[in-house]
């Protein structure tokens, strides 16, 4: 409670015109005032005054005060007391033993009326920053860049001095609810209190009814028009003060990175899909969006053939688009002649113009390619980047946006260029890498089908009668604990056409299938595996 001090009735008014009592007017000493002598000096408090004074109090002695008035030409005035301390109206409230024991939130808003909304309502524990919000935009309309969190200095941050100048007082506090305004300013002021603050105990408000354009104002030719609510005042004016409490009540917790509810999560289930190739093989594994797949085995066994005619099944029966990385075969003829070979399912010599143009035109529809250099100039230079494992990720996110790609295939592991950092073993680099790939599968929804070679150690174990595993695969067994989808594709010798598919790893169970083997028979004339 402070020393009453007078106030003009209009203003009475203009409160409660907004909801607002003249109980807690005079409660947090608000009073009305008068320019001084010929406009200058502060104004003095008068109950005839057209200035509304609303002060801030700190530790029961008035530090600052901000006025609230109308310039000449009725444009709306605020200004502070000259050299006044930084701080919050209704600082006092940061002190509350209940506050700090988490037994209620700080309410922050963005001016004074909504702060007295929020007390007027039953949240007694609010406060509201003094110099309103932060710009949002240029004055071309550009959105400013916030600061990056790393370059933010306490000891020069004018703009958000009051959080410094308080922040002993904060540090106690367990939770926040930052209830600044609806629009563009308001966002920003509430992002910036957020990462200053700890956006781990800081909840935001979202306004209820942003369908319905209650609140008068004027469009840009000057014309009446209406607008949601954008504020905690409008809220009370339009809606009444249990839409008030609701909106505090259901404050979302600030996001934090890795850090959810289970109602963050969308209700997606797990959708799977055949591999098209035939009943036995279907069985052992339904592959999904995001999957993560390695393929392997010993060379000349068709590993790649089985790898390429897997993603063109997930294109011609469920309409998943490629992006093939092909680093080891030439896109034209060899890769592309394949997926056409897929399609015709004739031999090659009877391909006619009119095969090979349906042909290509599927291959165009559903299949983009990943390649250090591919077959046109773009501004008289052709691609030269090393083709790191960060360097995939950027082609395969591009395939994402331009093409809406659901799989990508990288064939084989080992033509990537593999840079580690200092002191980075092998193991280590792997682990890393499959990390990075599995980010974007899951964080795009795409399927990862990775071709990796195995070590030479594993083709002599094969010829002297040991079957090859998920851990003979060059680099290390991350491979056979990353993977959600562990194949190895054997064949006897080139001529044999009987072909396993080992099923050697499926990561959900029972739902995505199981570890077993399937035969394949794969013919010659049609380059391609056959039920």
């Amino acid at each position: 409670m402070t020393e009453a001090r007078p106030i003009n009735p209009r203003a009475l008014d203009w409160f409660e015109k907004r909801g607002i009592s003249p109980e807690l007017v005079a409660d947090m000493g608000i009073f009305t005032a008068v320019r001084g002598e010929a406009g200058g000096g502060e104004p003095r408090p008068s109950s005839t005054g057209n200035i509304i004074v609303f002060p801030y109090i700190d530790r029961g002695v008035e530090v600052n005060a901000k006025f609230r008035g109308r310039a000449p030409e009725g444009d709306k005035l605020f200004f502070q007391r000259k050299g006044a301390r930084k701080t919050f109206f209704n600082v006092d409230t940061i002190d509350d033993p209940a506050v700090h024991a988490g037994h209620h939130a700080l309410v922050i808003t963005e001016g004074e009326p909504d702060a007295l909304t929020a007390i007027q309502c039953g949240h007694p524990f609010t406060v509201s920053v003094p110099d309103g919000a932060p710009a949002d935009k240029d004055h071309n309309g550009n959105p400013i860049p916030m600061k990056p969190d790393h370059e933010l200095d306490p000891g020069n941050d004018p703009k958000f001095e009051y959080v410094v100048n308080n922040w002993d007082r904060l540090k106690p506090v367990k939770r926040i609810i930052l209830a600044t305004d609806g629009d563009g300013p308001g966002m920003r002021l509430r992002d910036e209190l957020a990462r200053r603050l700890g956006r781990e105990r800081c909840a935001f408000i979202e306004y209820p009814h942003q369908d319905k354009k209650v609140v008068p104002t004027k469009d840009r030719d000057g014309q009446m028009a209406f607008r949601p609510v954008k504020d905690l005042n409008e809220v009370l004016i339009h809606f009444g003060a249990d839409a008030v409490r609701e909106v505090i009540r259901t404050a979302r917790n600030y996001p934090v990175s890795g850090l959810y509810t289970l109602d963050d999560f969308e209700n997606q289930p797990l959708v799977t899909f055949e591999l098209g190739f035939n009943s036995s093989l279907n069985e052992l594994i339904q592959i999904y969006e995001g999957a993560f797949i390695v393929i392997s085995g010993l060379p000349s066994v068709g590993k790649s053939a089985f790898a390429n005619q897997l993603a063109h099944n997930m294109a011609r029966n469920h309409g998943w688009p490629w992006a093939i990385a092909s680093f080891e075969a030439r896109v034209k003829p060899f890769v592309r002649d394949q997926l056409r070979g897929y399609l015709l399912r004739t031999p090659k010599s009877g391909w006619n113009a009119f095969d090979r143009e349906r042909a290509d035109n599927f291959i165009r529809s559903r299949f983009c390619f990943i390649n250090r250099v591919g077959g046109r100039i773009v501004d008289g230079n052709m691609a030269d980047d090393d083709a790191t494992v960060e360097w995939l990720i950027g082609r395969a996110e591009a395939a994402v946006v331009r093409y809406g790609i659901k799989g990508v295939l990288i064939d084989p592991w080992n033509e990537i260029d593999h840079t580690r950092k200092g002191g980075e073993s092998i193991a280590d680099y792997t682990n890393r890498a499959i990390r990075l790939l599995k980010d974007f599968a899951a964080r795009y929804g795409v399927c990862v089908i990775v071709v990796a070679h195995p070590t030479k150690e594993a083709g002599k174990a094969v010829k002297e009668g040991s079957a090859m595993t998920l851990y003979d695969i060059a680099d290390g067994a991350t491979w056979a604990n990353k993977a959600e989808f562990g194949i190895i594709v054997h064949r006897g010798n080139e001529k044999n056409t009987a072909t396993q598919i080992y099923v050697r790893k499926v990561k959900h169970h029972r739902i995505t299938g199981r570890v077993g083997d399937a035969l394949l028979q794969y013919d010659p004339d049609v380059e391609q595996f056959v039920a």
